[in-house]
């Protein structure tokens, strides 16, 4: 193609716009997926392209409910199997050609990554594995994440204020939350992530230290953290009285279950959350919704 004098874009900004790596987009042009010219050694694209390559992805087969639920089927289960190997490489070369294929990051997030850890912990959980492989394939997926946290990067100011998350005390599982973070910075949320494990003073004082706080969120993805994770939420409500509150993850699989420990609200997953957020209105303490329950063990210190 020859770009519209004027109105192209680079290659990077058709990456960022199409939500996939620079080199998923490069690898798009040598296929001739995406039409570029190259000048002043860099790649030029007409946005128009990439708003019909985007369409495309849309529109095809397999975005139906039934069929969507078996495009997904096939690299789930590739990387579920990649992830019990210990394979990195392979774990992303699985990743990898499903952007290819047209995915969005947050569909590797949502779709891929979280299912398979939530097998992987319930394998855990039922004696089928070891904890030598979940922690083998939580340090590769811990490195997938990574990989692929700068695809969430949004441009632009942030809106809204700023949303905090962290684990329960107790609750030592990191992932999740980092899942939950990208997913959040994509839909334009500011988020400070402390991480898991985290002492309710240190929820107290990250909490205090920003001017423009919208939420503080609580994970709980081990059973027998949901009485810290209720002090949690009352430490805040005190400190925040007019804070809603919102605790989540697979240890409150309900509703009701977060109420009791007194929540406002619940949302199942990192897309509950972001709907949680999209309504304006006061300030409030939301949570971090993880994937994958498991009991409480050690973990090694990727994990952490």
């Amino acid at each position: 193609m020859t770009a519209r004098p004027g109105n192209p874009v680079t290659l990077e900004d058709a990456a960022a716009s199409l939500e996939v790596h620079y080199m998923t987009a490069y690898r798009y042009v040598r296929l001739g997926r995406l039409p570029a010219e190259q000048r002043g050694g860099r790649w030029w694209v007409d946005p128009g392209d990439v708003d019909r390559l985007r369409a495309a992805a849309q529109a095809a087969p397999g975005r139906g409910r039934a069929q969507s639920g078996r495009r997904w089927a096939g690299p789930r289960d590739r990387l579920l199997d990649r992830l019990l190997a210990g394979d990195g490489p392979g774990s992303w070369a699985v990743v990898e050609r499903t952007l290819a294929g047209g995915a969005a990051a947050g569909d590797i997030h949502l779709r891929l990554l979280a299912p398979a850890m939530r097998t992987i912990g319930d394998r855990w959980a039922d004696g089928s594995i070891g904890v030598d492989a979940e922690h083998r394939a939580t340090a590769v997926a811990m490195r997938l994440a990574g990989r692929l946290g700068p695809l969430f990067a949004r441009r632009g100011p942030a809106a809204g204020g700023t949303v905090i998350l962290g684990g329960a005390p107790g609750d030592p599982h990191l992932l999740p939350l980092l899942m939950v973070a990208d997913i959040l910075r994509q839909s334009g949320v500011r988020v400070i992530d402390l991480g898991a494990d985290l002492p309710e003073q240190s929820f107290l004082d990250a909490a205090g230290a920003v001017d423009d706080l919208r939420a503080v969120g609580v994970s709980v993805s081990t059973d027998g953290c949901q009485a810290r994770a209720a002090d949690v939420a009352e430490a805040v409500r005190r400190a925040h009285p007019d804070c809603r509150i919102y605790l989540g993850g697979p240890a409150l699989s309900t509703e009701a279950a977060a109420r009791e420990l007194g929540a406002d609200g619940w949302a199942a997953d990192a897309a509950g959350l972001v709907r949680l957020l999209e309504p304006p209105g006061p300030p409030t303490s939301v949570s971090a919704f993880p994937t994958a329950r498991a009991k409480q063990s050690p973990r090694p210190p990727h994990s952490r």
